[in-house]
């Protein structure tokens, strides 16, 4: 008898004030989307983080490190780093120093590309200033 007492009376309660609904409802909604959130890590321009990056032909993704550009929203902006040597391919520019996290100093997919911040993984360091400034400097020639 008990287990019918709880939900008569919120159907009452309800039924008396229907606001009530409402604002539970958009209170509820509200903490879960601030707490979806919480979950995305917070990454600022110039940090190099590892992520998982699709494939620019869209066949799957790899765990990779990149740069990234700005952030705003879910989302931000990177540019993808390489070991493997892209010399002579277009739209690539050698790093000109190692980035924290990095062995060694590699190649820059000089084509910026948007990635949802939950696609983050491990933050390494900072590129640095100099090293923005490089990339700005490189994509701009590339235009």
């Amino acid at each position: 008898m008990t287990d019918q007492i709880v939900p008569d009376v919120l159907a009452d309660l309800v039924a008396d004030r229907p606001w009530l609904l409402v604002l539970v409802v958009g209170a509820v909604v509200l903490v879960l989307r601030l707490l979806g959130r919480a979950g995305a890590p917070r990454a600022h321009r110039g940090d190099v983080w590892f992520a998982m990056v699709p494939f620019r032909d869209g066949t799957g993704a790899k765990d990779r490190p990149v740069v990234v550009l700005r952030s705003r929203g879910r989302r931000c902006t990177v540019v993808r780093l390489t070991s493997r040597d892209q010399d002579g391919r277009a739209g690539y520019a050698r790093s000109p120093g190692t980035l924290p996290g990095l062995s060694e100093r590699g190649w820059v997919d000089l084509r910026p590309m948007e990635l949802r911040r939950t696609a983050l993984r491990r933050r390494t360091g900072e590129a640095g200033s100099a090293w923005l400034r490089w990339y700005e400097d490189a994509a701009r020639d590339l235009a």
